[in-house]
């Protein structure tokens, strides 16, 4: 998984090698000059053949019909026959080819877009086949380390690639974004190592990891190639294993498993939509069980399309034109928000608006004592005919709650804000004794909703509006005694990075004091 450790190594001493000396030197520079090398990792040339061989490959593939045979062909990683493990797994993956057969099947959705994809940028394509030692292309695969998605980004390395992270949409898990992301970062661990079986490495186990055990190997005049290298466990043996799937690919007979060819034509379009949809009614309208749709569309962790700006979502091509007829035409249901009272029970509030509890419990959290709700809470419910105004007890319900929120665990200032239409600034004027920070079970004043709350509206999208306008000027937070820079980034959802270039006091040194000002949201 991507950057499980994000470490930096110390300097170099005098016996450090000149290449060694550039791997640290660049290593040293991430993050602050990761972003502005993204493009630029696009289109470069991985080798000096690499111009010559992305133009033949290119024509060559014009001729080809199977995804599979251009894979095959583009493989450029030495096969390192030296490393014991490769056979092992090989062996491995051998003896198991229904585990095999179900994990080249669900490639089969994927596939041209990430050999398109490195294709583009003159990568080898091995790449093409690392979803499958990462998350066997699962595209809801949750490691224990928290890394998600087909390409098993962790929180922190998703964000700073940027893959967005919040309750309604996980980049992640977005299949598209995240593939961009996965490239990018490995372009620029190449660019950091000058070899692909060390930037593997290094998407693996950190750049760090992967740095420190070169500099510990020149200082012991050792070679410093992927398999001379001191490595954890899971890293020694993760590149062996891609060699292994790219032998088992390349020569599928040998192994006795059987691979169908590939259509070498694109599996969806990008259709955007502006709408507010369950996925459930999505994969209604295009023809699909929800299944086969959240395998295209897997970013909506509670399985809700937001309709504040456009979405994209990923259709098969052969469904798209019924998808875009019945977004037309067809009415569905549009989840919106209703203020439900200390004391109800879910199964009265589901009778209410004719739905399943099992499917009001698929959106929502409730929190129960007796079957009752603890508390009151604003839930999702659904709204019959294409998102139209709903019954009017669903619009006095939600005024009642309107000018409150009641914070979960894992709620941030940023979220809470960015959910109700405010500023963090706003929030925090509105409940002065925040000081920056939220506990569960306190009670939050929203301020804009008391206007809201007015409009003759029969449901208001309290958790769908759009951010409003920035403020005029930067919001700042006054530091705490045993705040860190790490623990404020995550409390008003911002990357670490941001906080450091909002704040050119710090520099590299993230040492701040209690009582000091930092800026943390820029207008």
């Amino acid at each position: 998984m991507p950057g499980i450790k994000l470490a930096r190594s110390r300097p170099a001493g005098s016996k450090l090698n000149r290449f060694s000396l550039a791997v640290l030197a660049l290593l040293f520079s991430y993050p602050a000059a990761a972003t502005e090398s993204f493009a630029a990792n696009q289109f470069l040339e991985w080798d000096a053949d690499a111009g010559s061989t992305a133009a033949d490959a290119s024509s060559a593939s014009a001729s080809q019909d199977d995804v599979w045979q251009r894979i095959r062909n583009g493989f450029k990683i030495e096969d390192a026959a030296s490393n014991p493990l490769v056979a092992v797994h090989e062996s491995w993956y051998a003896a198991r080819p229904e585990s095999v057969r179900r994990m080249v099947d669900r490639a089969r959705r994927y596939l041209f877009h990430i050999v398109e994809e490195v294709d583009r940028r003159a990568m080898p394509m091995e790449i093409a086949l690392l979803p499958m030692i990462e998350s066997a292309f699962n595209p809801t695969a949750l490691s224990p380390s928290a890394a998600s998605g087909i390409w098993q980004f962790i929180p922190s390395t998703g964000r700073h690639y940027g893959l967005k992270q919040d309750s309604w949409y996980d980049g992640r898990r977005d299949f598209t974004a995240a593939t961009q992301a996965a490239l990018d970062y490995l372009g620029k661990l190449y660019l950091d190592f000058g070899d692909w079986q060390l930037a593997l490495a290094a998407y693996n186990c950190g750049e760090g990891c992967v740095a420190r055990a070169i500099q510990k190997n020149v200082q012991q005049g050792l070679p410093t190639d992927y398999a001379s290298l001191s490595l954890p466990s899971e890293t020694r043996h993760y590149v062996p294993k891609l060699l292994a799937i790219k032998n088992l690919i390349r020569n599928p007979e040998q192994h006795g498993i059987a691979i169908d060819a590939l259509p070498n034509q694109p599996y969806f379009d990008q259709v955007t939509v502006h709408a507010s949809m369950d996925i459930h009614s999505a994969a209604r309208l295009a023809g699909m069980s929800s299944d086969e749709f959240i395998a295209l569309n897997a970013a909506f962790p509670r399985k809700l399309i937001r309709s504040d700006t456009p979405v994209n979502l990923l259709i098969p091509v052969d469904k798209t034109d019924k998808f875009q007829r019945n977004l037309e035409t067809a009415s569905w249901d549009s989840w919106q928000p209703y203020a439900a009272q200390k004391g109800e029970r879910p199964e009265a509030i589901a009778k209410r608006f004719d739905v399943s509890l099992a499917r009001l419990e698929e959106h929502n959290q409730f929190q129960l004592k007796r079957g009752k709700l603890v508390r009151a809470q604003t839930i999702l419910v659904p709204v019959s005919g294409r998102g139209v105004a709903a019954a009017q007890s669903v619009a006095a319900a939600t005024t009642t709650s309107a000018s409150q929120h009641l914070v979960e665990r894992g709620d941030t200032l940023f979220g809470v804000a960015r959910r109700y239409g405010l500023s963090v600034a706003q929030l925090t004027q509105a409940n002065p004794g925040l000081a920056g920070g939220l506990k569960a079970g306190q009670t939050l004043r929203l301020p804009l909703n008391e206007q809201a709350a007015r409009q003759p509206e029969a449901v208001r999208h309290v958790a769908f509006t759009p951010l409003p306008g920035k403020p005029a000027g930067p919001v700042h937070y006054t530091v705490k005694r045993g705040d860190s820079l790490h623990a404020i980034a995550q409390r008003f959802d911002v990357s670490l990075a941001d906080l450091k270039t909002w704040n050119p006091v710090f520099g590299n040194d993230s040492v701040i004091r209690a009582g000091q000002q930092i800026v943390v949201e820029r207008p």
